[in-house]
């Protein structure tokens, strides 16, 4: 769905990638991690067709991002949900924010709230569609994010660091929204810097200045300690210990649970 080809990338005179290349199939579910100028948020832009390489060729789903025809088509397919909601909600209610980018598609009129209120619901806040937006929780804010850019038809959701000013709760919401999405069929691209929201992708790249460090399943990578997330190494110990833990189903509340089974 998504060929990224040869392509080179400079921001005044700092070259941030040069002859890269990746694909991303169809309802994946893409992490990528990094530390900071590794240039994750730059192919995000890039991806999302807001900031166009010098070289080469990106194409989502066939169409190409630097052909101005075919810019309207990708920002149909492909949206992105900022680090700070803050900057990404402009109207005064959660109903108005989710028809915003309708209406200003055309969309037929009698069908705007019916798509609007089938993607509040699809993010569990159809029941907000009258509040005031500044009066959600962050959590919420991302989840109203979520919903504008599905309301448009999206079929690509790129989390550009989403989950990164969010408290736990917040996070813990968003990251549950990520993985029904994908079960729904949507490519899932998640942009993050912490290495434990990995386990729930289907395949992760690591990209280090400009380039792809690692690229395959997320469970391979932990056998490198450089990347072993905080609940990998607590199942590492529990496995030395003769502590069978499930690897398609990791998460705290179960090493807890596990712990706690196994010393009582």
């Amino acid at each position: 769905m998504i060929q990224v080809e040869n392509i080179t990338f400079s921001y005044q005179n700092h070259k941030i990638f040069n002859n890269f290349s990746l694909s991303i199939n169809k309802g994946e579910y893409l992490c990528i991690i990094g530390k900071n100028g590794s240039g994750k948020s730059t192919l995000a832009k890039l991806l999302a067709g807001l900031i166009f390489q010098q070289e080469g060729n990106i194409k989502i789903s066939g169409y190409d991002t630097k052909n101005q025809k075919d810019l309207l088509e990708i920002r149909k397919l492909v949206g992105i949900i900022f680090q700070n909601p803050e900057n990404q909600i402009i109207n005064t209610t959660v109903f108005d924010e989710v028809i915003f980018g309708l209406e200003n598609l055309a969309a037929p009129r009698e069908k705007i709230k019916e798509i609007a209120e089938n993607s509040l619901k699809s993010v569990a806040l159809l029941e907000y569609k009258d509040r005031l937006t500044y009066q959600l929780s962050g959590g919420e804010k991302q989840r109203l994010a979520i919903a504008s850019v599905l309301a448009m038809g999206t079929e690509i959701l790129i989390f550009d660091e989403a989950t990164s000013m969010l408290d736990p709760i917040g996070k813990k919401e968003v990251l549950k929204l990520m993985k029904e999405l994908n079960s729904q069929g949507k490519t899932i691209i998640h942009i993050t810097h912490d290495r434990n929201d990995i386990l729930e992708a289907t395949e992760v790249v690591v990209l280090s200045k400009g380039e792809i460090k690692y690229q395959g399943n997320p469970y391979k990578i932990f056998e490198d300690d450089e990347f072993n997330p905080f609940l990998i190494k607590i199942k590492n110990i529990l496995e030395k210990n003769n502590i069978k833990v499930d690897d398609k189903n990791i998460n705290m509340e179960d090493l807890v649970r596990l712990v706690y089974e196994n010393i009582s």
